[in-house]
């Protein structure tokens, strides 16, 4: 029976390191890309240690030496693999070692009074000899690590790049785990001795608050961070799009310029025409013809801005074989300044032109809709897809390399949509992807004025 119970203890111990490389492989470690090397060294470190830990819980439920060795082999195995980032490396192992060991203090104060009342001794059945009662508690605390690890994996957003701006904070949350793992040790201890009064519901209790403060406290402050962040790319991109489009503006000033230069340049032309002087009038007709290349812009919507942006993804479009199609109403006055028009119209077009690019043998097709029925404006990007985009708790996640850099096109227009008390969706069906921006209450000013094809 005592050669069952240690495989059991072995298997558990096993268990609890492999759990740290599964929450390792969804932050630092690319499981996809270990080499054999890597391997051996993660199973030795499994398997070796593992029996060890179990060997010391033999004689001893908790030991902080044994917490400290796991955390040093597991991070020196890490840091062998990855060489990059070593003090996140071992972050994130002090972090998820000490979350086990409050998890092993909250299932012993939790246990201590239930025991009590069938009559079973602390000390003796758990604290300072291996039992199945042991075994149980150790797992209990396991279980409940691993189910958090999967959440964590599944719901982690961050990419593995950006978690290297939280290294310090995360190093600052494992040393501040381990100090009240170790105040919580002479608390179970002394309990188990009988040198304290056994209050184990309360002080269990005390344990996992001050825990919750310390992760809620910090992890508000990543979020508060990582929104931070996130607001700094928004306006970079908004202000990209506005640089984009005074760029424009610049270039179709100049054009006007020169066409209003016109009359000069015609007074010139009649007087080498009366001096009957065709070779100084075909020099001068040289050097001025590339002068009045005006960009004419049609007039699709009747807003200046919007007209702008349309004309020129149009053309970008149509550069890359996208075929464009444009159904539209006339607007006298939208609910968005011309920044935000620039903004959001250009985000979501350039997304519908990236998708189409990415397409190989399909038809590529852009359709833009601008309706506005009664006081409620419509605006309905769909294009062509060869594959539908992978979603994840109804946001959009972005197909291309670096995620880092991408995915704040469609985030830019959600927040302008947002800003201006409309909603922003979209759809997939029948290979086609379809983005609705709408707008509530923008006055009676419009009327449909046609379609361009």
């Amino acid at each position: 029976m005592r050669g069952i119970l240690l495989f059991i203890q072995i298997l558990i111990s096993c268990w609890e390191i492999w759990i740290c490389y599964e929450l390792l492989y969804g932050t630092v470690l690319e499981k996809e890309y270990l080499r054999k090397r890597d391997k051996a060294l993660i199973y030795g470190n499994i398997l070796i240690w593992g029996g060890l830990i179990a060997y010391n819980h033999t004689m001893l439920f908790f030991s902080r030496g044994i917490l400290y060795i796991s955390i040093a082999l597991t991070g020196l195995c890490v840091c062998l693999i990855k060489k990059k980032n070593m003090l996140l490396n071992i972050g994130i192992v002090m972090l998820y070692y000490s979350l086990v060991a409050v998890l092993d203090f909250f299932v012993a104060f939790s246990s201590m009074y239930y025991l009590r009342e069938l009559g079973i001794d602390f000390e003796a059945n758990v604290y300072f000899s291996s039992t199945y009662i042991q075994a149980i508690l150790l797992f209990a605390a396991r279980w409940l690590m691993f189910m958090a690890v999967m959440l964590t994996k599944r719901r982690l957003s961050i990419h593995k790049r950006e978690l290297e701006r939280y290294t310090y904070p995360i190093l600052a949350m494992s040393i501040m785990l381990i100090i009240i793992v170790k105040r919580y040790q002479f608390e179970l201890s002394g309990m188990s001795s009988g040198r304290q009064e056994v209050r184990g519901g309360f002080a269990g209790t005390s344990l996992i608050f001050l825990v919750a403060m310390v992760l809620l406290v910090s992890v508000g402050l990543l979020i508060n961070d990582s929104v931070r962040k996130q607001n700094e790319i928004l306006t970079l991109r908004d202000e990209m799009q506005n640089n984009w489009y005074q760029n424009v503006q610049n270039e179709l000033d100049l054009e006007r310029m020169r066409v209003h230069d016109v009359k000069r340049h015609f007074l010139v032309l009649q007087a080498y025409e009366k001096e009957k002087n065709w070779e100084q009038l075909h020099q001068y007709l040289e050097k001025i013809s590339g002068q009045f290349s005006e960009i004419k812009i049609p007039i699709c919507t009747g807003n200046r801005i919007l007209d702008l942006v349309l004309y020129y993804k149009k053309k970008e479009a149509e550069q890359k074989n996208i075929e464009w199609k444009l159904h539209v109403v006339k607007l006298q006055n939208l609910p968005m300044e011309e920044d935000e028009i620039v903004s959001l119209m250009g985000n979501l077009l350039d997304n519908a032109i990236e998708a189409c690019e990415r397409m190989i043998d399909s038809d590529r097709w852009i359709l833009i809709q601008i309706n506005r029925q009664k006081q409620i404006l419509n605006i309905e990007i769909s294009n062509s897809i060869e594959k539908a985009p992978r979603e994840k708790d109804g946001e959009l996640i972005s197909s291309k390399d670096n995620k880092k850099l991408h995915g704040y096109g469609l985030k830019s227009a959600r927040r302008i949509v947002e800003r201006h008390k409309g909603e922003l969706f979209f759809r997939i069906q029948d290979e086609q992807f379809c983005i609705i921006a709408t707008f509530f209450d923008i006055g009676k000013n419009s009327k449909f004025i046609g379609k361009e094809e």
